[in-house]
């Protein structure tokens, strides 16, 4: 258990550094910096804003902060899930070169999107205030966020060990992660929609972006099962994407 211990604070503190330097060295010569990490999300949100408000969006309450909010979890998950995909492999030099905690190249990965996702956070304060929604329930956007993490953590650990081995998958999880956009009501409601209704209690986004909805866009308590979901798809992705890491990275070094 102890050694457990060690090696965890070690890819913990090791992937931290990292993603220090790695944010530093990306935004030093950039006269905008991480601001271009807004770009894709604020152009998303005003061009689907425009397309479905009048369409999709006349009976959801807030649609705008509805919209707004799921695209900024979901692009959260996604950019941590496709650095993943390339991190080993993207490694190869100091993974042949040096003995280190593999997994910290995922949690710099994480780390480096979370610095940049502050920005995001601001963005949408400004926005809430701007439509006229009430911020004061952000507070709980935190611990949403905590489990998110956990999940894509989970996750970037299980796309990051099967790219090494599936060379392949990075055209795959770019083909199927358009799909999970799709499915996700990010721009839609799904309510009185039994067959997407049944399609999301598979997709884990779902959970988190309908629990920070309920909370923070309605201020009223989510229902149990997705608080549930939300936490339980985020202890099984960690717990999962642990085990397969583990088990794959014993050849890393040999077929990168």
């Amino acid at each position: 258990m102890a050694n457990i211990i060690h090696k965890t604070k070690s890819a913990f503190s090791l992937g931290l550094t990292m993603a220090r330097i790695g944010f530093k060295l990306q935004n030093e010569d950039s006269w905008f910096g991480p601001l271009w990490y807004l770009l894709s999300p604020v152009l998303t949100f005003f061009l689907m804003l425009g397309i479905f408000q009048d369409r999709l969006g006349n009976s959801i309450p807030n649609y705008p902060a509805y919209l707004l909010l799921g695209i900024i979890l979901f692009s959260y998950f996604q950019k941590i899930a496709d650095s993943s995909v390339t991190s080993i492999r993207g490694s190869a030099g100091i993974i042949k070169s040096i003995n280190f905690p593999k997994e910290s190249l995922i949690l710099s990965n994480l780390f480096s999107i979370l610095i940049s996702h502050i920005l995001e956070i601001i963005i949408l304060i400004l926005f809430f205030i701007f439509f006229g929604v009430e911020i004061k329930m952000l507070i709980f956007y935190p611990t949403i966020l905590l489990f998110l993490s956990i999940f894509a953590y989970g996750a970037g650990l299980i796309l990051a060990s099967v790219a090494v081995y599936f060379v392949d998958l990075g055209i795959v999880w770019g083909f199927l992660v358009r799909l999970i956009w799709l499915a996700t009501p990010i721009f839609y409601s799904i309510e009185g929609q039994t067959r997407l209704g049944i399609i999301n209690l598979f997709n884990p986004m779902y959970y988190f972006i309908s629990v920070a909805r309920d909370i923070i866009i309605y201020a009223k308590v989510p229902e149990l099962w997705l608080i549930f979901g939300m936490i339980g798809y985020s202890l099984l992705f960690f717990v999962t994407g642990l085990f397969i890491f583990n088990k794959l990275k014993l050849r890393f070094a040999e077929l990168i």
